[in-house]
């Protein structure tokens, strides 16, 4: 990492050199000086689209700040303010999609824009949001990360050093947030990654203290009988169903019920026959695990007995989703909006149902936890009293609200859209069979014929909030077609956001766009085939969380053409 006043100009002039550069091309072995690691997180971030020079902090104003992470990491974070109270630096607790949580600050800040600013909850530290930062970089790589001077992406976090480091429940060994602790880049030391990663743990060790007994013990024999079976393994109990690696292309939420009676009424040891909801026969293997009185859990081994049955092909998903969802709510039925994230679900539920009934009651689902009650009485209000209900992100609704939560869908009296970042079986089944209409959104690379009109829709929204350009000029539009847009509408709404900043005149032009989006009309569109080619690949690697062997064997190809592939369409 670079130390000097010397070094950190060295890392910014390579940094204006990939800046510069086609981001597709960049390499990090033709940025010598800097460390790899940091040249790709460059690259990643412009691919998003981000404005190195950018100013402001995108805030999402719908922050799980209640979360268990932030209530039993506040010792740790009191612990922390005391450490860094006279040394001139700060922490930031943020949750598993980089917002903010908590915020500690020394007695001293010191200076810079970025401590003058207000970061409220929800302040959003994401890698493809504001480029190259510690915790941005630590939930990107989930890794510990150090960022330091001119190796953050925007200009304006050149006089930090921030740092990352992920939390995982140990219990479920799920990701659930990121703690970072940054200081003026002239305090930059390797030394201070270790103490953050030594207050990560001591997060987590408290995570694992706050379970009850009987949860401690139930994950206890999960993570056991996982290490030693090859089979897939399940743990239930009343509450939860945990669901390992191996067992998620095998078990779907529609057996949960039959492995919640099997681990009810199987004895120890005892291994019975069923027939799973994919119509998959398997051995179901049973290891009780003891719990207080009244509560029952038990870990069961999944092994099929039978090839499993091919399925029908899935249906296509199509372009025109406002259309079909306008004829479902105005049929009267509730529908389910699934896709990747940022594909403008929200967008495209808030116009049908504004037509359908009028401004829509939105209920957030991460945020029911804060109050269930409240929470679900406006939902019961909304339902009863004919108001449209837009239902956001539903598999993050809390267990013991999955009941009620259907028990009032099923007999809502007005229209109800809820999306969902994935697959319909992402959703609870209870919420899921009383949202009987399911549409896919498809990603924005697939639907590039809409993105001329989606970019009239957008800029005319943000014109109406402060009047500024709301037109593309015809180059700046066909540049913005040609994008491949990973990060879906909410990418296109940001790269947007900042052309009107740069924008001189009442008209976005070529010029105002990020350079690299400024180059893309002029690059080679790929064909029919090579476009299906990519997105099963794309999709690969989606469903093997980047496992380029895993890839290969579920393509049926070898791992050198994964590789070679990879590197043709830019996915490396």
């Amino acid at each position: 990492m670079p130390r000097t006043a010397a070094e950190w100009d060295a890392v910014r002039a390579a940094k204006e050199r990939v800046l510069a550069a086609d981001p597709f091309t960049v390499d990090p072995a033709a940025a010598p000086g800097v460390r790899p690691e940091i040249v790709r997180s460059w690259r990643r971030s412009l691919l998003a689209g981000v404005d190195p020079a950018a100013t402001r902090f995108p805030v999402d104003d719908r922050p799980a700040s209640g979360t268990r992470l932030a209530a039993v990491a506040q010792p740790i974070m009191d612990r922390l303010h005391d450490q860094v109270s006279d040394l001139g630096s700060w922490g930031f607790l943020t949750d598993r999609a980089c917002r903010l949580l908590t915020t500690v600050v020394g007695d001293q800040p010191p200076p810079g824009r970025l401590l003058e600013m207000h970061l409220p909850p929800g302040t959003c530290f994401a890698e493809d949001l504001i480029g190259t930062n510690g915790l941005g970089c630590a939930h990107e790589e989930q890794r510990p990360f150090l960022v330091s001077g001119t190796e953050h992406l925007r200009t304006d976090s050149e006089g930090l050093t921030t740092t990352g480091v992920v939390i995982r429940d140990p219990a479920t060994r799920r990701y659930v947030g990121t703690l970072g602790v940054h200081s003026r880049r002239e305090y930059a030391s390797p030394a201070v990654l270790p103490l953050v990663v030594e207050l990560g743990r001591s997060i987590e060790a408290q995570l694992l203290a706050s379970r009850s007994d009987g949860e401690r013990e139930f994950f206890e024999a999960f993570s056991q009988v996982a290490r030693r079976s090859r089979g897939a393994v399940v743990g239930v109990t009343s509450q939860l169903c945990v669901v390992g690696t191996r067992a998620r292309e095998l078990v779907h939420e529609a057996d949960e019920e039959l492995l919640r009676r099997i681990a009810e009424e199987a004895g120890s040891g005892r291994t019975v026959r069923r027939r799973l909801s994919s119509g998959v026969a398997v051995t179901i293997t049973v290891t009780p695990v003891e719990q207080p009185r009244g509560e029952y859990a038990a870990v069961l081994v999944v092994e099929p007995v039978e090839p499993r049955p091919r399925s029908a092909p899935p249906e296509p998903a199509r372009a025109d989703v406002g259309a079909q969802l306008a004829r479902a709510l105005a049929g009267g039925t509730p529908v389910l909006l699934t896709g990747e994230r940022g594909t403008g679900k929200r967008h495209a539920a808030r116009a049908a149902l504004r037509a359908a009934g009028g401004e829509p009651v939105e209920l957030e689902c991460a945020l029911a936890p804060l109050d269930p009650r409240e929470w679900l009485g406006t939902l019961a209000g909304a339902v009863r009293g004919g108001a449209p209900v837009l239902l956001a992100a539903l598999p993050d609704l809390p267990a013991e609200l999955v009941r009620p939560v259907a028990d009032l869908l099923a007999g809502a009296q007005s229209p109800v859209v809820g999306t969902a970042a994935g697959e319909p079986g992402d959703v609870p089944l209870a919420v899921r069979e009383a949202l009987p209409g399911v549409l896919a959104v498809l990603p924005l690379r697939e639907r590039r014929g809409t993105v001329p009109e989606l970019c009239r829709d957008l800029l005319a929204a943000l014109a109406g909030r402060d009047g500024g350009p709301a037109a593309l000029a015809p180059r700046a539009e066909a540049a913005l077609a040609a994008g491949d847009w990973p990060g879906n509408v909410r990418q296109l709404l940001q790269v947007l956001a900042t052309a009107r900043l740069r924008a001189t005149g009442a008209e976005i032009g070529l010029d105002d766009l990020p350079a690299h989006h400024r180059g893309a009309a002029a690059g080679r569109a790929l064909g029919e085939m090579e476009r299906l080619e990519r997105q099963a690949l794309l999709a690969a690697l989606r469903a093997t969380g980047g496992d380029r062997t895993a890839v290969a064997r579920r393509l049926g190809i070898s791992r050198a053409t994964v590789y070679r592939k990879l590197k043709r369409y830019q996915l490396t």
